[in-house]
């Protein structure tokens, strides 16, 4: 039977999916505002393989980065950036890929602040990305915290110039800068356009601007750029806002996120795709286009290949997603799920599994010990139930937790 069908009266408090793989509260749908410019569905932008591959400790073989590629293709990914034109082993990284068939996408970050931005750009259309992705910087800060010999000369030159070069070669073209004065930001943005940039990339490099200084820039972006250009985000982890800040610029009106798997970086790293992923789908029905079912696994691949762990506690993708030990086993135990998890396991890759710790020895005809009890088609009655403590509780003191088939073993054997 449907959960819809069991529990009508859950609707009036949740939006049940209608394969019954997810919910979501109404009260998400009052209290934030429909946005007008939220898009139906967006771009998923993988930058794992050159953003992530800048994380300290990690340094990918090129047979490594092609079983990647080749797992990003496999969930859906479209497009995904994968390194540096002024890096050999990037170029010939592309070639490889796109000789072995994959029909990804790719982009390669060039620096159009650099004196030599005409020969990157080149290098990048030559070696085959399909996406030349334009970076400069223009603030104070960042002029001098990455390339203090910029060229400090007109910005709406440089700009059109290098998006027009990059489109004469044939290439799609995303241009982005940093966006820390609002009158640069009016400087450059129409002469992106101007010289036919196909997407302009609102950045957060440092990862310290607020979900509504996101949304505010794609909205001025917008308005400075028109209705046609596409607006991409990149956002970085510093201070934990990856995920809500690329979630609030799309609804404000991005239509492509650039994301890492595992969250992975420059420091913090940048917008996780299996937070980000899941958050669109679920909560603001915003289409992705990828399979959520690979997503453990993919996460999976990246730990193994980057040789990063994936936190216990990592939200979709960890371990304790979907672990419990304590005082919700009951309603798991009763086939529960929709009680306290937002996606069933099965629809992101990841699975349930059960735990006996100091919470579970709660006692009472809802304590996690009598319903197991039940569940194996027992009855608890208080002598049963007592032999069952006296076993279990030294075991979870000395142990911290007890699995589930442990737990098992001794109900059978009390009740033997």
């Amino acid at each position: 039977m449907k959960i819809r069908d069991q529990h009508p009266e859950m609707l009036k408090e949740v939006e049940l999916d209608p394969q019954e793989r997810w919910m979501a509260p109404l009260l998400n749908k009052i209290a934030v505002e429909p946005s007008p410019g939220q898009p139906a569905s967006v771009t998923i932008r993988d930058d794992t393989l050159r953003s992530g591959g800048n994380t300290p400790g990690v340094n990918a073989t090129a047979e490594e980065k092609l079983e990647l590629a080749e797992k990003l293709e496999a969930i859906g990914i479209v497009e995904a950036e994968v390194g540096y034109s002024s890096i050999p082993q990037n170029i010939e990284f592309i070639r490889t890929l796109k000789s072995n068939g994959s029909k990804l996408q790719v982009g390669m970050h060039t620096r159009y602040y650099d004196p030599d931005y005409r020969a990157e750009i080149k290098r990048a259309v030559d070696g085959g990305a399909d996406l030349v992705n334009l970076v400069g910087y223009w603030s104070y800060i960042l002029t001098h915290a990455l390339c203090p010999q910029n060229w400090q000369g007109n910005i709406e030159e440089r700009v059109f110039d290098a998006v027009s070069y990059a489109k004469s070669l044939g290439a799609r073209v995303a241009v982005g800068a940093d966006y820390h004065r609002l009158d640069q930001v009016a400087r450059f943005v129409p002469a992106a356009v101007a010289g036919g940039a196909d997407r302009i990339v609102v950045y957060d490099a440092r990862g310290w601007l607020v979900p509504q200084t996101l949304a505010f820039l794609v909205r001025y972006v917008r308005t400075l750029g028109g209705p046609d250009v596409e607006i991409g985000v990149h956002c970085h982890n510093d201070m934990g806002l990856a995920t809500i800040n690329t979630i609030e610029a799309i609804r404000a009106g991005a239509s492509a996120c650039d994301v890492t798997v595992n969250g992975t970086g420059h420091r913090c790293g940048n917008a996780a795709l299996e937070e980000v992923v899941p958050a669109l789908e679920v909560l603001y029905g915003i289409r992705t286009g990828l399979d959520m079912g690979q997503l453990v696994a993919l996460s999976e691949t990246v730990q193994r290949l980057y040789q990063i762990p994936i936190a216990d506690n990592r939200p979709v993708v960890g371990r304790q997603m979907y672990s419990y030990g304590g005082s919700h086993i009951a309603g798991i135990l009763r086939g529960q799920w929709f009680f306290w998890e937002n996606i069933r396991a099965d629809v992101v890759g990841n699975k349930r599994y059960v735990t006996f710790g100091p919470a579970s020895l709660r006692r009472g005809k809802t304590g996690p010990v009598t319903v197991k009890i039940q569940q194996m088609g027992y009855s608890p009655d208080e002598k049963h139930l007592e032999r069952v403590y006296e076993v279990l509780e030294p075991m979870i003191k000395q142990r911290k937790e007890v699995m589930e088939p442990e737990v098992e073993e001794i109900i059978r054997r009390v009740y033997a």
